[in-house]
């Protein structure tokens, strides 16, 4: 892949970044076909330009998938980007979480781990009987105490 180019370089916006990438040493890109010799040409195509340093000058993975390597795999009228994902799918990123929720949220992962006390924490009632019933409490106890 070789050392980035200057006008590559300048374009990075963290100056740490752009100032080590300017003071390493210059290495000439080495073709894929020298270093994979026995490999799929088309597959070497890809990787080339899924790997360019450029964002830009990467594909997309719906052009990734119509690539002719994938010809006989991928059935892009399948993937997930035919189907747009509305802005309400992230909502979540958006919302504040205070410590409280995320007190609940632990708690309700580990209760999907542990089906009855899940259906007897949604239904409000008492437990029955805990895998182990005297970590029960130091698990809430250590869970709500945490922050």
């Amino acid at each position: 892949m070789g050392t980035p180019s200057p006008e590559a370089i300048s374009r990075i916006r963290n100056e740490k970044a752009r100032r080590y990438l300017s003071n390493m040493r210059r290495k000439k890109p080495i073709p894929f076909t020298q270093k994979f010799p026995n490999a799929d040409p088309l597959a070497l195509g890809l990787l080339e330009r899924m790997l360019a340093f450029e964002p830009k000058d990467r594909p997309s993975a719906e052009e990734a998938l119509a690539h002719p390597y994938f010809k006989n795999i991928a059935n892009v009228d399948r993937e997930p980007s035919a189907q747009a994902v509305t802005k309400l799918e992230f909502e979540f990123e958006r919302r504040r979480v205070t410590k409280d929720d995320i007190r609940e949220l632990i708690y309700r992962e580990i209760l999907e781990y542990h089906p009855k006390m899940l259906k007897e924490f949604i239904e409000g009632t008492e437990s029955s009987g805990f895998m182990y019933p005297r970590c029960v409490p130091m698990l809430l106890f250590s869970l709500f105490n945490i922050f």
